[in-house]
């Protein structure tokens, strides 16, 4: 038998969960099954930047980038159907624009026939660490000074390369292009470590303007670069992408308002294996040594 007191129990309890959800530092969002917004907290608030009154009524869609709404609203309602939770990472979008991450665990909300009326979603905001996490993985696969992938990344590539020339030689072919600045310490010397760093900066930048999309160039240290290119049939390819890096390279440079002539030795060498094409294109490229700018 309900006494007076249990109902007071119970419309106590009733307030302290309202609180408790109104008050939480995470976001909660409750939709219905059609992704529309139901109720909304402060914490969904510091998030997004929408008011409660803004927000409900609202598709859940406006909370993320328009590429990402109809997967992301169909796989959460989905899982969320079958397996009873979903939890996920999400781009998000807030009312000024602003493109962040959210950590995000879903459950079903029931009916009092057991039936699935809408979901709960519990959002937390992970962008800085998102960023945190590119930022490092950046600074392991990317030279600092020219901002092009390094030895690491660029090596990687090619072992990946290797792996599926070998399931299908006949169809994926790839060639190595070693760069290395003719007498790079003298324009050190000459001109400064400042100096010699725009150039290098400069050459990065020809080089990743001169290559498809889908080629790679790199900075494997000091004045050592690498072109990675793909997608190679016969050394005619290779002749004809060289001949464009090499005409990119030979244009004279413009440094802090200096016109300046920069050298280059360039090798190549068409697939087998990693070390043995860096070691074939660095002697190809030592053999070039012999002339500016030659190939």
């Amino acid at each position: 038998m309900t006494t007076h007191k249990n109902v007071i129990d119970d419309i106590d309890l009733l307030k302290h969960r309202t609180t408790a959800f109104e008050y939480l530092f995470d976001s909660v969002v409750v939709t219905d099954l059609q992704g529309v917004i139901q109720d909304w907290n402060k914490g969904s608030q510091a998030l997004y930047g929408y008011t409660k009154q803004e927000a409900i009524g609202q598709l859940v869609s406006m909370l993320h980038v328009p590429e990402d709404t109809e997967h992301i609203t169909k796989e959460v309602i989905l899982t969320v159907e079958k397996a009873g939770k979903w939890i996920g990472e999400a781009t998000m979008l807030h009312k000024d624009g602003y493109i962040g991450w959210i950590e995000s665990m879903c459950v079903p909300l029931y009916d009092a026939n057991n039936r699935m009326i809408g979901a709960l979603g519990v959002n937390r905001d992970i962008t800085a660490r998102i960023e945190e996490t590119e930022r490092l993985a950046r600074l392991a696969h990317y030279d600092t000074l020219t901002q092009i992938p390094n030895r690491y990344l660029v090596l990687d590539r090619v072992e990946r390369l290797i792996a599926q020339s070998e399931r299908d030689y006949r169809k994926s072919r790839f060639a190595l292009v070693f760069i290395d600045v003719d007498k790079f310490k003298t324009i050190n010397d000459n001109k400064g470590h400042l100096f010699g760093d725009l150039v290098l900066i400069e050459t990065a930048k020809r080089l990743k303007q001169s290559i498809r999309n889908s080629d790679t160039a790199a900075r494997l240290g000091g004045d050592e670069f690498l072109i990675l290119l793909g997608e190679i049939t016969t050394r005619k390819d290779v002749s004809t992408k060289v001949s464009s890096l090499v005409s990119a390279l030979g244009e004279q440079f413009i440094i802090d308002g200096e016109a300046f002539d920069v050298s280059y030795s360039v090798g190549s060498a068409i697939y087998p294996t990693a070390d043995a094409l860096l070691k074939l294109a660095d002697n190809a490229m030592y053999q070039s040594k012999q002339q500016k700018n030659s190939y």
